[in-house]
């Protein structure tokens, strides 16, 4: 039964030679609608003058907000930096104070117990 059906198929489906008017009417068709070859061009040549005006100065507007982001980067780092310089010469100064205090307190004992030693 399934190869009855296989054969049937295969008559309902084999290939048919298209008549003749058939093709020439098909090649007629096509030929006339063929649009003509274009030559490539630049995309920028493309482009409407305003469009690539506006499309150049988003580019510059860009490129110039990065720049100015970068520079206040920079001067942000710059000032941290020279905040930090200036809480580090504070410290050494309060550190150099102290020393100063410590020694002169270690210098009066220390001359205080020679004092003492060479009267007794």
């Amino acid at each position: 039964m399934s190869e009855d059906i296989e054969s049937q198929m295969r008559a309902a489906l084999r290939t048919v030679a298209p008549r003749e008017e058939f093709s020439q009417k098909l090649v007629a068709n096509v030929t006339s609608q063929r649009p003509a070859p274009r030559k490539p061009r630049r995309v920028a040549a493309r482009l409407h003058p305003l469009t690539w005006w506006f499309c150049a100065s988003l580019a510059a507007s860009v490129v110039l907000a990065v720049g100015v982001h970068q520079h206040l980067e920079q001067q942000r780092l710059q000032q941290s930096g020279l905040e930090a310089r200036r809480e580090v010469v504070e410290a050494l100064r309060v550190t150099s104070q102290k020393l100063n205090l410590a020694y002169e307190a270690v210098k009066s004992q220390s001359t205080s117990l020679t004092d003492e030693q060479s009267g007794a």
